[in-house]
């Protein structure tokens, strides 16, 4: 097993770190982006993907914009590609309430945060 992260995961930490920059609780969030708070703390997990209208509410409640979200995403991405840690784009999948992540060790919210304050702190790089 190779240690790395979800996609989703990323952007969704992304959400979660700008939230709690703001104080905002995570149901106020939730009621905006039209799901429940459990949905909004498994999309913040990285259990749940979000939909594009659901994006774009969100970062309309979190005063950015969407891509400046997915750019962020995008920097950490890269940063932990860089590392050498695996970013799995495949959408997460659930059975019997658990998240299936075959062969990737995930990292925990409190590594992603790190990587997503340090990824950030820097000039972005282009995807080559």
């Amino acid at each position: 097993m190779q240690a790395g992260s979800t996609y989703a995961a990323i952007v969704g930490a992304v959400i979660a770190n700008k939230r709690e920059s703001l104080k905002m609780p995570q149901g106020d969030l939730a009621e905006h982006v039209g799901v429940g708070q459990p949905a909004l703390s498994r999309i913040e997990k990285g259990e749940s993907a979000l939909t594009i209208d659901q994006l774009a509410r969100a970062a309309q409640k979190l005063g950015t914009s969407p891509s400046a979200l997915l750019a962020e995403a995008d920097n950490t991405a890269l940063t932990m590609i860089e590392q050498n840690l695996l970013v799995s784009y495949e959408k997460p999948k659930r059975s019997a309430g658990k998240v299936s992540t075959k062969g990737l060790l995930l990292l925990g919210s409190t590594a992603l945060a790190a990587l997503i304050y340090a990824a950030n702190r820097r000039e972005p790089k282009s995807p080559d």
